[in-house]
């Protein structure tokens, strides 16, 4: 489900995901969270939970502990945030956390 909020000058944008990765959030999956929102302006958080992490955060990535089939929700905020929100769930979305 997509969420998107208008906020004055910015665009808060949230969708529901599924993980998919075999291993569950691990530190090679947040590294490569952290390359796929890296030098976005805005912000990308991720929620599981009751937890919330900076998706630009690895310690914060790894302190969510997310497993298998954990339902994750991304939130942007910011322009451009969209396309970012987009890679994110199609990487979650795949069984393991290679690039192709």
């Amino acid at each position: 489900m997509n969420t998107i909020t208008s906020m004055s000058e910015s665009t808060s944008i949230s969708r529901s995901v599924k993980l998919n990765l075999t291993q569950g959030l691990h530190i090679r999956a947040c590294s490569r969270v952290v390359a796929l929102v890296g030098g976005f302006d805005g912000q990308i958080r991720i929620h599981y939970g009751n937890r919330s992490a900076d998706a630009s955060s690895m310690f914060d990535l790894m302190q969510l502990a997310a497993l298998p089939g954990s339902d994750l929700t991304i939130e942007g905020l910011g322009d451009g945030a969209e396309p970012i929100l987009d890679d994110l769930e199609n990487f979650f979305s795949k069984t393991s956390e290679s690039a192709d």
